[in-house]
């Protein structure tokens, strides 16, 4: 025979453990909000737990209705975790409501004893289900919700079976079901079945952590823009490709951006920096990669783009910050851009070094020219044909309307 009593006091100790280690993550990641949710769903079932197990074989009123009521309360905090995990905020006014109907079910049938438990444990159930339902899209892209979903599916399973097993009792299908030692290998189930999801929750944590660790080693903290470093392994990927095809790579410098950090402050120089960002990232496509490099410096990666293509896209890169003024406080700046472009097609070496390179000589033979435009590599250095620098009057500083 099952020991029922020493399953429930290692059920207690289980959740005692998911306290701690969910009030470490809430300790350690602050902004990791679900984590909270987690943590309250944790204590609210270690609390539900400790207040069931003063009700003794016959049950106190109060004991068995409150001690169920807050077990159920932190199922519905694991799922409002869950869903804000995912981008979803949660609803706590149906859910408040859900919780009210479940209360008022348990304190309506605690004197009717055949319809007790199977009220007790749908109460349990339905907030399980619930989460299940969410999370089961999910599957497919996160190990954790996969985890969880199975550890709900055996919880779920369980508490449905005992209810089932009562429902048979008090219907006289099977009057002699003895659910005693069902009722151990229930809590049995939910003592795996809390582990299990408890452990789907942290494997979802542990990779959206890793997933922010990549972010953050690929992406500019100040613009959002892919990094050098992330640019770089995506030029090294073209470089690399068999198919060889073509490629075009654009190096961006923004004009006397000194001047702005000098006369206004580094306040607006960062500012002018995310403005070019934005300005520019909306000149390309979905497969292009755009990056800042440093300081003023920018670079696009441009898959199947021809050198004359990659002319078209500087021009109206170019275009649309000479038509998209910079505003600071009570004025209007106009900021322009020296680009240089090299393509695969007419590279000299085809390597990462090689064409940066080329593309930083025609960005200084554009600066040398005059600023505010582009060459292109393959001609830069021929004298003889103008046309391969473009370059836009400027316009001069004004105040802001």
């Amino acid at each position: 025979m099952i020991n029922f009593y020493t399953i429930y006091l290692v059920v207690l100790l289980s959740g005692l453990a998911n306290c701690v280690i969910w009030g470490a993550i809430v300790y350690c990641y602050r902004d990791l909000h679900a984590a909270r949710y987690w943590l309250g769903g944790s204590i609210a079932s270690f609390v539900g737990g400790l207040v069931l197990s003063i009700q003794g074989d016959t049950g106190l009123f109060l004991a068995t209705v409150g001690g169920n009521t807050i077990i159920v309360l932190g199922f519905w905090l694991n799922y409002m975790g869950v869903r804000l995990f995912h981008g979803n905020r949660p609803s706590p006014t149906w859910i408040a409501a859900f919780l009210a109907i479940s209360t008022i079910a348990m304190l309506a049938t605690f004197h009717i004893w055949y319809a007790r438990n199977p009220v007790y444990t749908l109460a349990q159930s339905v907030p399980l289900l619930v989460t299940l339902l969410y999370l089961l899209p999910r599957v497919g892209r996160d190990l954790g919700a996969a985890i969880t979903c199975a550890a709900l599916a055996v919880a779920s399973i369980a508490h449905l079976s005992i209810a089932g097993g009562n429902i048979l009792i008090v219907a006289g299908i099977a009057p002699d079901l003895n659910l005693r030692d069902a009722a151990a290998l229930d809590l049995l189930a939910f003592l795996f079945a809390a582990a299990t999801w408890n452990f789907g929750f942290l494997i979802s944590v542990i990779g959206y952590l890793r997933r922010e660790v990549e972010r953050l080693a690929n992406e500019d903290d100040l613009t959002g823009l892919a990094n050098r470093r992330l640019f770089m392994n995506h030029l090294n990927a073209a470089c690399a490709r068999t198919s060889q095809q073509s490629f075009s790579v654009m190096l961006f410098d923004l004009d006397r951006f000194k001047d702005i950090n000098d006369i206004h402050g580094h306040a607006a120089g960062d500012a002018a920096l995310k403005h070019a960002a934005d300005v520019l990232r909306n000149q390309f496509r979905p497969t292009d990669v755009f990056a800042r490099l440093g300081g003023d410096e920018f670079c696009a990666l441009l898959p199947d783009i021809s050198e004359a293509e990659a002319s078209a896209f500087a021009a109206r890169a170019l275009g649309s910050l000479h038509a998209s003024p910079f505003v600071w406080r009570d004025l209007s700046l106009d900021i322009s851009a020296s680009v240089g472009v090299a393509s695969s097609e007419t590279s000299e070496a085809l390597n990462p070094s090689s064409l940066m390179e080329e593309a930083d000589r025609a960005l200084y033979e554009t600066k040398r020219r005059g600023r505010n435009g582009f060459t292109v590599h393959a001609r830069a250095l021929e004298p003889h044909i103008p046309k391969n620098v473009i370059n836009f009057e400027p316009k001069s500083v004004r105040p802001s309307r």
